[in-house]
């Protein structure tokens, strides 16, 4: 917790989800609904010393109950994932029973056996209400109805059990896990509030995205926000000298790729290689100057803007240049920087390789004011001791300054190839996306130069070194290394950090061929091309703003403190109700 709320908001909020992994999701909970009640039968009889016919069937019942109310396929709701909550509360009530066997000590062994039984139950039932509360979409009078239904069959089943502390501290816990769900759940919903919009209904939206790909109720909150941005992004289209037609689109957005799976600007790189595709134009898409703070919110707004700039490249026909010049690199501290002159652009590629990189915003470029500069964020070296770039923004605005006014030769004819391939056997779960390896390969003067992007969420530092010296043996002179930081893949796999670099999971000779293959086809298809800028600026776009990612970080993090102090009152409360309880019955 100390070191979550340390962290600055994006990637506290990444933190979750670990969280988000122990919800009830995949696979048939029914078995395991059978198993744990069998037990909780099982401990409760040999409590007694005998078989607790009444008990079994009412508990069992249970099942019966979830299967009710999963035909009102309410949100998240279905009969899977009410069976897993109910194997959740019958673990802690079996453990509950184990205690209680305490009480045959006699003493103050009864007292203890029924407090550890009463909080567990409290425990239980909180927990119970929560979850269902959750994947109700935030219904309140519908978590009310399970909860206070399961707890009626629990409470008639325990009145079988001619123990009466054990009875006492069943209906004691039941009474106080449903007070403290209610009262801890709407506490959020009333003042912990994330810019109007109720944080269990927002984590419900966010978990139908997670659990059973469903947008529409993340988008229909989101919509709700009010922050807008200007989205920039340039292209540099390129068509053959011979031919009107153009073949190469590279697009350098201001547009985050996130947040996260097919959600929000996370699409948008695909919806605009689709709508390329079908003019026969190839596109390689990079990470421009962007971070959290530029996520699109809108599906529309993604379309609207990939039919915009797909309706210009395909329509270009003015301002070519067939000009190019040698690539220049420059260091600067930890940070290095590649010129790539090519028409009247020039391509300004940033890495911090072998150090971490994480986004790089748009405003680096605060008082730089050079428009021939494209600055691409390679986003090239992952690190987990790098969640944020902090004070090397300092060194990446030094370093663009220092080449903002550097003048570069073009004098040369541009003579460049596109290469594609696959890694083969490889998808989004082990961190590649469909867009896989796009390579453009620069001829100047028999030199040859390569870019490298990969359609990945960052790669571990290993991948670029690999690269950079395998690809030097094929005669090529210079090459960078980038990856788009595509969010599509994020999510996909709850737990950890949720996604995974490129280099983590797929072995690195794998992606090494890969990327040679596209390589040597880019070779192959050199040709003279002639090069066209065109700039874009969509305006008042809805975007998660910082001030939203701010507010849920710190507000997720209040949620989380308080869960913890509201899991202690709920257990100690109803420890002290089931004392208080039990000192007037005895």
């Amino acid at each position: 917790m100390k070191d979550l709320k340390m962290r600055n908001h994006t990637t506290r909020l990444a933190s979750l989800y670990p969280y988000i992994k122990g919800l009830p999701g995949r696979g048939n909970q029914l078995p395991l609904t059978i198993a744990f009640i069998t037990l909780t039968v099982l401990l409760a009889s040999l409590l007694i010393h005998q078989i607790l016919l009444f008990f079994a069937l009412s508990y069992y019942s249970i099942i019966l109950v979830n299967y009710l109310f999963s035909r009102s396929r309410r949100e998240l709701i279905n009969f899977r994932r009410l069976n897993g909550v109910t194997v959740v509360e019958s673990v802690l009530t079996s453990l509950g029973l184990m205690s209680a066997y305490l009480t045959y000590l006699g003493g103050v062994w009864v007292i203890i056996a029924s407090i550890i039984f009463s909080s567990l139950t409290a425990l239980a039932t909180m927990i119970r209400g929560l979850i269902v509360r959750v994947l109700s979409g935030d219904n309140l009078a519908y978590s009310i109805k399970y909860s206070l239904t399961i707890t009626t069959i629990q409470v008639f089943s325990f009145s079988f059990i001619n123990l009466e502390n054990i009875k006492t501290s069943m209906i004691a816990g039941q009474l106080i896990g449903n007070a403290t769900y209610i009262i801890y759940s709407s506490i959020l919903d009333i003042f912990l509030k994330v810019k109007g919009l109720k944080p269990i209904e927002l984590l419900s939206a966010m978990l139908a995205i997670f659990l059973n790909g469903v947008k529409e109720p993340l988008e229909k909150l989101a919509g709700k926000l009010e922050t807008k941005s200007d989205i920039k992004v340039e292209s540099l289209v390129f068509r053959e000298t011979t031919s009107n037609k153009i073949s190469i689109a590279l697009i350098v957005p201001s547009f985050h790729p996130g947040p996260f799976r097919d959600f929000g600007s996370s699409i948008l790189p695909y919806l605009i290689e689709e709508k390329l595709s079908r003019y026969g134009i190839k596109s390689v898409i990079v990470k421009g100057l962007s971070d959290h703070s530029k996520n699109i919110i809108s599906r529309r707004d993604c379309e609207f803007i990939a039919d915009e700039i797909v309706k210009s490249i395909v329509n270009h026909n003015s301002n070519y240049s067939r000009s190019v010049g040698y690539v220049k690199i420059f260091k600067n501290g930890p940070v290095t920087t590649s010129l790539v002159p090519i028409g009247s652009s020039t391509l300004t590629l940033i890495t911090l390789h072998p150090e971490g990189m994480e986004d790089i915003p748009y405003e680096v470029m605060d008082k730089i004011n050079n428009d021939e500069l494209i600055v691409i964020d390679t986003h090239n070296s992952f690190s987990e001791d790098v969640k944020e770039l902090n004070d090397r923004l300092n060194d990446v605005r030094e370093a663009l300054k220092n080449i903002s006014n550097i003048h570069v030769e073009r004098n040369s004819e541009i003579l460049l190839g596109y290469g594609e391939s696959n890694i083969d056997g490889y998808g989004l779960e082990e961190g590649i996306g469909p867009l896989g390896i796009r390579t453009i390969v620069l001829k100047n003067n028999g030199q040859l130069s390569s870019l490298v992007v990969i359609d990945s969420n960052n790669a571990v530092p290993e991948v670029r070194e690999k690269i950079l010296a395998e690809v030097k043996k094929i005669k090529v002179d210079y090459c960078e290394v980038l990856t788009t930081d595509t969010h599509i893949v994020n999510g996909i796999k709850l737990g950890g950090r949720g996604y995974h670099p490129l280099g983590e999971v797929i072995p690195l000779e794998d992606i090494v061929k890969s990327v040679l293959r596209a390589v040597k086809q880019a070779i192959e298809n050199i040709k003279k091309m002639e090069v066209s800028k065109i700039s874009f600026t969509f305006k008042d776009i809805k975007v998660m703003s910082n001030d939203f990612l701010e507010e849920a970080a710190n507000k997720t993090h209040k949620s989380l403190k308080l869960l913890a102090l509201t899991t202690l009152i709920t257990m100690v409360t109803s420890a002290l109700l089931t004392f208080a309880l039990l000192f007037l019955i005895f």
